[in-house]
């Protein structure tokens, strides 16, 4: 009779673990939650690939943003950060459909619109690349809490920077949260459900 007991208490367990709902964005390992506090938009103006102007109030009004601030000529983080967002897109299902991708060069002097179309063509060709001067970016990137400078020259070698984290833009531009640097694609993609849902 205990056995019988004890087997119905972990079926019991097991079902509730099973109806329990996934953490909140809050509990989320790698993401940084500012829903309760969103940074408000970035008032710069810079320009799409496509010679349109663009500001960070103009993200879609019925979709979320990944935006990113990187440049094609990294060796490493850009690339590998485009790549988990695109992997992340592609195994989120429907949910994927509620999210747009922006890249702001942070070498827009060398990034020019036919090299950044082209480079993120490579990983999806509905991600947006947009350009502007670069006083005008660092200080967009800093308005998110971004921190890059303009490239500099150092002994021969053209050094640039760019931002980490993946900044979550809701419909007005608000930045409501971050992954952080090095975000994998199944952190990114578990979480999908939830921005949407919390945010849209």
């Amino acid at each position: 009779m205990r056995g019988g007991t004890v087997a119905l208490a972990g079926l019991a367990l097991v079902l509730v673990t099973a109806c329990s709902p996934t953490p909140g964005l809050a509990d989320a390992e790698q993401y940084l939650d500012l829903s309760d506090d969103p940074m408000a938009a970035s008032n710069i103006e810079l320009v799409t690939v496509d010679g349109e102007p663009w500001n960070f109030t103009d993200v879609a009004q019925d979709r979320l943003t990944l935006l990113f601030f990187g440049y094609t000529s990294c060796p490493d983080v850009c690339p590998m950060t485009m790549a988990e967002i695109d992997l992340a897109l592609e195994s989120a299902g429907e949910v994927a459909e509620d999210f747009d991708v922006v890249m702001v060069s942070s070498d827009p002097d060398r990034d020019t619109d036919e090299q950044l179309r082209s480079w993120l063509d490579r990983f999806d060709p509905a991600f947006q690349g947009v350009r502007g001067d670069i006083d005008a970016t660092v200080q967009a990137a800093r308005d998110y809490g971004i921190p890059i400078e303009a490239p500099q020259e150092s002994e021969g070698e053209y050094l640039v920077s760019h931002g980490g984290r993946i900044v979550v833009l809701t419909p007005d531009g608000a930045a409501a949260g971050m992954f952080d640097e090095g975000v994998e694609a199944d952190r990114i993609a578990e979480l999908l459900p939830a921005l949407t849902e919390e945010l849209l």
